[in-house]
């Protein structure tokens, strides 16, 4: 499958990397994650160019990595810098490709193309994942078997929690909704806002105030690839954003295969964050969401589909709810055209 390559992609929670290296497909790319004694992230290709063992069954020694089966070292940039054997030497091609890595806002990104064009500002920003005087998060993963633009989809039309969603459910149901639906550059914004409606689902859950009725909002904004920053909120009636409470998430999917994908997530919160039993709380209950609720329906979409990947080959109907999706693939299909028309050109020089 063709995949946007110069971008930062999830590729693990940082809690997942601690001392034993993690085996992760990426964008159909077999790749080791692993933590040096520093501390610093590394990924490099999970095939040790001796005998092609696996990386991910060595262990980390010092700033390496070290291949289970014959003691071969590799570096974060996957150079093999230590050979035990005979005199010592390292062969030409006793190296595996090495990807940039950067470890922000509780995730370790990874960029698949061009390693010169890896800048790390161009990483999304989830500023609320840091900073601990204001908000508290918890964090989670899912594998997902689908295609990775499903869950985008999913993600970006939030009409279905009427229906999938029994927590998040209203009164009034997706009439209750004002919604608006843009493009700024190569984002797509998805917003919907609830005015003057009862408390109900994690807002409600957080929802302190003495009044039955608030201003709700679930505003989703994909940035390509396919990372999307949720702002989800409740104030009292009538009153700025900037105040009640606050749950601001960060869903980050990344493809494992064209039938596969991984599914990071965080919710934040502005309200209870030093309570333990709160983020407790807070976690089970979206991780049992997404197990149960959404990953089961976009896994059967995907078994309805077959071998299929991209739903718009099958001629969905379309309807309201879908215009930011559609948008979003078409942004994300130009600039897979783009990149590949730039990489084409290049060759040829």
């Amino acid at each position: 499958m063709t995949y946007l390559r110069n971008a930062w992609y999830a590729a693990a929670l940082s809690t997942e990397v601690v001392e034993t290296p993690l085996a992760r497909q990426l964008l159909d790319e077999n790749v080791v994650i692993f933590r040096t004694e520093t501390g610093v992230a590394g990924a490099i290709e999970d095939r040790c160019s001796h005998r092609f063992a696996q990386l991910s069954m060595g262990k980390v020694r010092g700033e390496t990595i070290e291949c289970g089966y014959h003691g071969l070292r590799y570096g974060r940039d996957g150079q093999c810098v230590l050979n035990p054997h005979g005199n010592k030497a390292i062969p030409n091609n006793a190296h595996v490709k090495g990807y940039p890595v950067h470890e922000r806002y509780g995730f370790i990104w990874f960029w698949p193309g061009e390693p010169a064009l890896a800048d790390v500002a161009k990483i999304p920003a989830f500023p609320f994942n840091e900073s601990p005087d204001e908000f508290s998060a918890v964090y989670g993963y899912l594998d997902v078997a689908g295609n990775y633009q499903l869950v985008v989809d999913n993600l970006l039309d939030l009409s279905h929690v009427e229906w999938l969603h029994p927590m998040f459910q209203q009164e009034g149901g997706v009439d209750a909704h004002r919604t608006e639906f843009f493009v700024e550059g190569h984002e797509v914004v998805a917003n919907r806002w609830k005015p003057n409606v009862k408390k109900h689902g994690l807002h409600g859950h957080f929802w302190t105030a003495p009044s039955t009725h608030y201003d709700a909002r679930s505003n989703m904004r994909w940035m390509p690839p396919s990372n999307m920053n949720f702002d989800l909120g409740a104030t009292e009636c009538g009153a700025s954003i900037n105040e009640g409470v606050k749950l601001p998430n960060a869903h980050l999917v990344t493809p494992a295969t064209e039938m596969r994908c991984h599914y990071f997530w965080s919710v934040a919160r502005n309200c209870r964050v030093n309570d333990e039993e709160a983020g407790r709380k807070l976690y089970e209950i979206v991780q049992r969401i997404f197990s149960t609720e959404d990953i089961p329906m976009i896994e059967a979409q995907q078994r309805n589909m077959g071998a299929v990947t991209d739903i718009m080959a099958l001629r969905p109907v379309s309807i309201e709810p879908d215009i930011p999706a559609v948008r979003a693939r078409r942004i994300l299909a130009e600039l897979i055209r783009a990149e590949q028309g730039e990489t084409k050109a290049a060759a040829a020089e």
